[in-house]
C-alpha cells in the first residue's frame, strides 16, 4: 500500500506541474496580438488543456500506454507552439525561457512515467525489437547509387529486394531493369 501512495504522489506532482504551467501560460497567451487570439493562442490553450486531460486520464487508468503516448505527443506539440510564438515575436525571451523550461520538465516527467509503465507492464521482447527498429529508422543512410539520404526502413527493404541500399528513385530504376 505504501508503494501505491508513492506512485500516486509522483503522478500528482506531474499534475501540479502541468497546472502551474497552465497558470503561467494563460496570461502569457493573453498578451498575444489580437490577430492571434483565435489561432495560435487558441491552439496553445487547447494543447495545454489536452495535456491536463491526458495526465488526469493516465492517472485514473490501469492501462496507460496509449494515453501516455498521446500525452507525450501533446507535450511535443506544445514545445513547437512555444517556439513558434517566440520566433513570431509574440512571446518575450524571458517568458519563452520560463515556459520552455516548464514544458521540458513536464516532458521529462512524461518520459519517466512511460518508462516506469513499460517496466511495470513487462513489455515483451517483440515490442522492444520494434522500438529498436524505430531508432534504426532515425539513422540516415546513403543510397549506394546516387548518394541520396534514406532511412533505415528503406535501406532494409532495398537490401532485401535489390541487394543494395537504394533510394526510391533508384529502386524504381532497378525494378524497370529487372522487368525489362
Amino acid at each position: 500500500m505504501a508503494e501505491e501512495t508513492k506512485g500516486e504522489q509522483e503522478e500528482l506532482i506531474i499534475q501540479q506541474k502541468v497546472y502551474d504551467m497552465i497558470m503561467y501560460a494563460y496570461p502569457a497567451v493573453e498578451q498575444f496580438p489580437k490577430s492571434q487570439k483565435f489561432s495560435l493562442a487558441q491552439d496553445m490553450k487547447k494543447c495545454l488543456d489536452n495535456i491536463m486531460r491526458y495526465v488526469i486520464a493516465a492517472n485514473k487508468k490501469y492501462t496507460k500506454k496509449t494515453t501516455l503516448q498521446e500525452l507525450d505527443i501533446e507535450v511535443a506539440a506544445l514545445k513547437i507552439y512555444i517556439r513558434m510564438a517566440r520566433d513570431l515575436g509574440y512571446l518575450p525571451p524571458k517568458k519563452y525561457e520560463v515556459w520552455s523550461k516548464m514544458a521540458v520538465e513536464v516532458g521529462r516527467m512524461v518520459g519517466g512515467w512511460i518508462k516506469a509503465d513499460r517496466a511495470k507492464m513487462n513489455i515483451p521482447e517483440k515490442e522492444k525489437e520494434t522500438e529498436g527498429e524505430e531508432k534504426q529508422n532515425e539513422i540516415m543512410y546513403r543510397c549506394s547509387e546516387c548518394g541520396e539520404e534514406i532511412i533505415g526502413k528503406i535501406k532494409q527493404y532495398s537490401e532485401k529486394h535489390f541487394g543494395a541500399a537504394y533510394c526510391y528513385k533508384c529502386q524504381k530504376k532497378h525494378k524497370a531493369e529487372y522487368r525489362g
